[in-house]
């Protein structure tokens, strides 16, 4: 039963895959390795949310899930028509919104949620233009508290934006060899000097 499905997720990944490569960041889901390696770094408490951004097949949000999350708690935010409508039926009680990311803040005010604990990004951000990661970042650490970071997985070895650039301080906190391809976590948190040369963000 768990090899079928498996492999109907492997099959969706990979069409979705051939549709649109550049939206997703490999052609097969991630591993349960990555989604406890993900899972293990969240920042999370009672009465708050955790975003994922690209869901993809829902793997990580099922490491969350592993990891004591109620799934009512889970914000899942994907744009393919397809993916989403797989982890809707996928993720019974959690929060799945077919959603840009680049208006992250505007979906969740619609879904009328202020307390984020962690934004999880799996956006395929290597390679992107500079506006859509600046946009990403923005918006991940806009619907944040202060002091709060991001969390990136990537299947790229080195950082997968420009960091400096960014007002980002990127730290590798997870290697994940098991993962095919081998994955990396990265967190982020904004440097003081962007913090202080953007008040109120």
């Amino acid at each position: 039963m768990q090899q079928s499905k498996a492999l109907k997720e492997g099959e969706l990944f990979f069409r979705q895959w051939l549709r649109s490569p550049k939206s997703m960041g490999s052609v097969i889901p991630s591993s349960r390795y990555l989604a406890h390696a993900v899972a293990d770094v969240v920042a999370w408490r009672p009465g708050q949310y955790i975003v994922e951004l690209g869901g993809g097949t829902g793997a990580i949000t099922q490491g969350l899930i592993d990891r004591g999350i109620p799934r009512d708690r889970l914000v899942v935010i994907e744009l393919e028509r397809a993916l989403f409508e797989h982890l809707r039926l996928r993720l019974p009680g959690a929060n799945v919104v077919q959603g840009d990311a680049t208006k992250l803040h505007e979906i969740l005010e619609q879904l009328g949620i202020d307390d984020v604990g962690t934004v999880i990004s799996g956006l395929p951000m290597v390679g992107m233009p500079f506006e859509f990661q600046r946009a990403i970042i923005d918006q991940a650490f806009r619907v944040q508290r202060p002091g709060n970071f991001v969390l990136q997985y990537s299947y790229s070895p080195i950082v997968p934006i420009p960091a400096r650039r960014l007002g980002i301080k990127a730290q590798l906190v997870r290697w994940v060899p098991l993962n095919f391809p081998p994955a990396s976590v990265w967190l982020y948190r904004r440097t003081a000097e962007f913090v202080h040369a953007s008040p109120g963000r």
